[in-house]
């Protein structure tokens, strides 16, 4: 079993220009948005926001000054000069109505946003302490998670932030400006992927946005997964729901529908793998490993695998990256849990995820063979010990090696915990016991791994 618990099996490239990925805000009544297009634009994650961040512009309403517009909405009230010779305003207490004020956004006033830490497994840590449920994040917090580590965090308007394994993001922005109650929020993904979903936003100034040093998403409402690679210099992006822009900073913008990616070495978007299938998807996992099996999928090269205690994925408890269709966990306690799966093209990008409920139930039978006489006869108890044998009914069976689908002894609905075969012949034998269970309603049944048995003479 090849099972790589990397976040991802990148290869290594050299880096690539940079990439805007960017869903223009387009605005109402009042005040509206516009990008900013910035013809430089720096790799570091700061600059590139900021070229993706676009001024503010604000149609002059009866009233209006400069002196009163910086009181109420600037972080400085000094700061109206700079509005005043940017909007080349020649009296800063007459303004014609109607007239289009551009402000840029770093001059406007703020307040703090907080996020909150919704659920987190392992060695999670956000501004530089260990993570807690509850916690919460504001803005400058640095999260990062460990090996087989994860976090999700929920913002106020119940958009929620996922982090998995072996990632680390810092919170660039998470502030409401007081302009309009706008919100903007920027996620620094430094190395590793996070994945959202977005609420949809009514504000047409509001925005969320993913950035690496190679590519900035922005977001109205929508599903979708960001991740960078920094050895390799390769950010990529898929959508699983709404729409997303793609723009190279090359005069050409890629549109991203639902069920399509991207990545900063690609002309264009290409279609997400499809979901892969689940062989046996019924089977409880009983064993003391959990072990999953997938179809292949061709034009797949990996497979990401990950365990849950919710239908969400907010609390992710386990994940793999492995090139094989057959992933093995460890153990986990018993109890319903959910398992994703999705496929990774050569371009690296990760397709449409398949999932569905399951069930944990882990038997840890002991078996046994005891023997005595019975007049001239020998007698031979089989026994086996199992967890909650009260609620359970057994069912055992005893066959020739080699006959196993023609068992000599076939006893079902026992409830008792042993068998006695009296005067078995010489030969080699195989048995095991099938133990049931109501589980939810459902009737769940799963075999023993098959005992042996010599028998040399009666």
């Amino acid at each position: 079993m090849d099972t790589d618990l990397k976040p991802w099996p990148r290869r290594i490239r050299k880096p690539a220009a940079a990439a805007l990925l960017l869903l223009a805000a387009i605005g109402g009544n009042g005040a509206v948005a516009a990008p900013d297009r910035a013809a430089d634009r720096a790799p570091d994650h700061t600059s590139a926001a900021e070229a993706a961040s676009p001024d503010v512009r604000y149609v002059v309403r009866p009233g209006d000054n400069l002196f009163r517009f910086a009181a109420n909405y600037l972080v400085r009230t000094d700061d109206y000069r700079i509005v005043q010779k940017l909007n080349r305003v020649a009296d800063p207490l007459r303004l014609p109505v109607g007239m289009v004020l551009v402000i840029p956004r770093r001059l406007l006033r703020h307040e703090a946003v907080k996020g909150t830490v919704h659920s987190m497994r392992g060695a999670v840590r956000i501004g530089g302490k260990p993570a807690s449920v509850g916690m919460a994040v504001g803005e400058g917090m640095l999260i990062e998670t460990g090996q087989k580590s994860f976090v999700t965090l929920t913002l106020p308007d119940a958009t929620t932030i996922a982090l998995p394994s072996q990632s680390a993001v810092r919170v660039q922005r998470l502030r409401r400006v007081v302009f309009e109650s706008h919100v903007e929020r920027l996620f620094a993904i430094e190395h590793g992927r996070a994945s959202a979903t977005v609420t949809p936003m009514t504000d047409p100034l509001s925005d969320f946005r993913f950035s690496t040093p190679r590519a900035v998403t922005s977001v109205r409402g929508t599903h979708f997964r960001m991740g960078y690679d920094a050895q390799a210099g390769l950010a990529t992006s898929e959508v699983l729901e709404g729409k997303v822009g793609f723009d190279t900073g090359q005069d050409s913008t890629q549109t991203l529908p639902a069920g399509f990616g991207t990545t900063s070495e690609l002309a264009s978007p290409v279609a997400l793998l499809p979901a892969p299938e689940f062989l046996m998807p019924g089977t409880p996992q009983t064993a003391d490993g959990l072990f999953f099996a997938l179809k292949p999928l061709p034009g797949a090269v990996a497979y990401h695998v990950q365990i849950a205690r919710d239908d969400r994925f907010l609390e992710v408890v386990d994940e793999a990256t492995s090139t094989s269709s057959q992933v093995r966990f460890a153990s986990l306690p018993d109890g319903a849990y959910f398992v994703r799966a999705t496929a990774i093209d050569s371009n690296e990008l990760e397709g449409e995820p398949a999932g569905y409920r399951f069930q944990r139930q882990l038997q840890r039978m002991r078996m046994g063979i005891d023997m005595g006489w019975v007049g001239p006869y020998r007698q031979y108890l089989f026994w086996w010990d199992t967890r909650d044998a009260t609620s359970a009914r057994f069912r055992f069976q005893l066959a020739k090696a080699g006959k196993e689908e023609r068992p000599i002894v076939d006893m079902p609905e026992l409830s008792n915990t042993s068998q006695t075969v009296i005067d078995i012949p010489r030969g080699r034998y195989r048995w095991r016991v099938q133990t049931s269970r109501v589980v939810e309603g459902k009737i769940s049944a799963e075999w023993s791994d098959y005992g042996e048995l010599r028998v040399e003479s009666r």
